[in-house]
């Protein structure tokens, strides 16, 4: 049988009562509290900031927001890193929707997250409206490549220029581009990026002067900056061949007054050796006529030699061949630029400005590059060596002289 002891019922009866009577008490309180803070009224809250975005920039970030409602709304404040900094932007209503936009500057670069409140004329707040964005500066900029050069040429009086092919989600926007007319005006463009097969055409290019390039960024969508590589100085190539070389080819023309017989003979207003002569220089090959020089067991040829000289101003330069056909594989023949009236010969071919050899039909153009520091006489052309084997040929279609800058 269980006995109840009725002095520990009423103990806890009355343990029980005193316990609910604190916490009613301790309920008021806390409500009275809440009515502190509300002004003995309702919670107000005026319009929040509505579709907060951050726009990145250069040490800086632009903070865009709506205001649907509420016309009484006439400031924000704008807090980021966890409240460590701040700033109040004052608002002056239109009708309708409003745009507010205003910049945080002299951040430095990395993420931020931003926190808005609105506040009325009553200074009612709103709710909290927040957003991050990534902030750019030096960093990002210094590790910016520049869009590719491919080419550069002239289209008659207007310069051409072709880029590289790009991913266009990579950031490139344009291209900035400085450069000199022929009324010796200066001209800044900027050229919006396209991805693929993007050439450039500058109209009314001054020749031989140089232009300077950088390209362009956004590193975001809404970025509100432009970031940009350095400038490079590049000149367009320029052909002079017309200025300094006689007779370049494509075709050749021959010297009338040097009949040879059947389809050889000898280029006009060409220089050669005997070793060169004595099988002819040009060649009247299909109806085109074309440089050459060769043995077809009538050989041998020792350093045989067909060339120009001129005086050219001093630049950078490339003198080059366009090959027609090679027979056989050529033992020792080179397409040659030397200081002086002369060319040298094949064993002493590395005192020339530059040369570069010729092998066989692999080779359709062949180039010599080479710079002058002042104006210089320059001997320009063909050397080579024929005697083993007993049957090579080489026919070039033409001769070009091109000023790099």
């Amino acid at each position: 049988m269980i006995i109840y002891n009725s002095f520990n019922m009423r103990n806890t009866y009355k343990l029980f009562y005193v316990l609910s009577l604190l916490l009613i008490v301790l309920a008021c309180r806390k409500q009275d509290d809440y009515k502190k803070y509300l002004g003995n009224g309702e919670i107000r809250y005026t319009g929040k900031a509505d579709s907060l975005q951050v726009h990145p920039g250069r040490n800086r970030v632009q903070l865009t927001w709506l205001l649907f409602a509420d016309p009484k709304i006439n400031r924000a404040i704008v807090y980021w890193d966890n409240r460590k900094d701040s700033m109040i932007v004052n608002i002056k209503r239109g009708e309708g929707i409003d745009t507010i936009r205003c910049f945080v500057n002299n951040l430095e670069e990395r993420n931020y997250t931003f926190e808005v409140y609105n506040f009325d004329v009553d200074n009612n707040i709103s709710v909290r409206t927040e957003a991050s964005g990534f902030v750019f500066g030096s960093l990002y900029e210094d590790a910016l490549l520049s869009r590719a050069i491919t080419g550069s040429d002239f289209k008659g009086a207007d310069a051409e220029i072709s880029l590289a092919d790009i991913d266009t989600t990579g950031g490139i926007v344009a291209m900035q581009i400085k450069y000199t007319t022929t009324d010796n005006n200066l001209h800044d463009t900027v050229i919006k990026s396209i991805g693929k097969d993007q050439k450039i055409i500058l109209p009314d290019y001054l020749p031989l002067t140089p232009y300077q390039c950088r390209t362009l960024y956004l590193p975001d969508t809404l970025a509100v900056d432009t970031f940009h590589t350095v400038f490079e100085t590049n000149y367009i190539k320029y052909d002079v061949t017309s200025q300094y070389i006689r007779n370049p080819g494509n075709p050749f023309e021959l010297d009338n007054s040097k009949p040879f017989g059947g389809r050889f003979g000898q280029l006009k207003d060409w220089q050669y050796n005997a070793e060169a002569e004595k099988n002819g220089t040009y060649d009247n090959i299909d109806g085109q006529g074309r440089m050459t020089l060769w043995i077809w067991g009538n050989g041998p040829i020792n350093n045989g030699k067909i060339y120009q000289t001129f005086t050219l101003p001093a630049g950078s330069y490339r003198f080059g061949a366009d090959i027609s056909n090679i027979d056989g594989t050529l033992e020792n023949t080179w397409l040659t630029i030397a200081a002086g009236k002369q060319l040298p010969n094949i064993e002493n071919i590395n005192t020339a400005l530059n040369a570069g050899r010729i092998v066989n039909k692999n080779t359709t153009s062949i180039n010599a590059t080479f710079t002058l520091e002042t104006d210089t006489e320059v001997t320009a052309g063909l050397v080579g060596t024929f005697s083993n084997p007993t049957e090579q040929t080489i026919r070039i279609k033409r001769v070009f002289l091109i000023r790099e800058k």
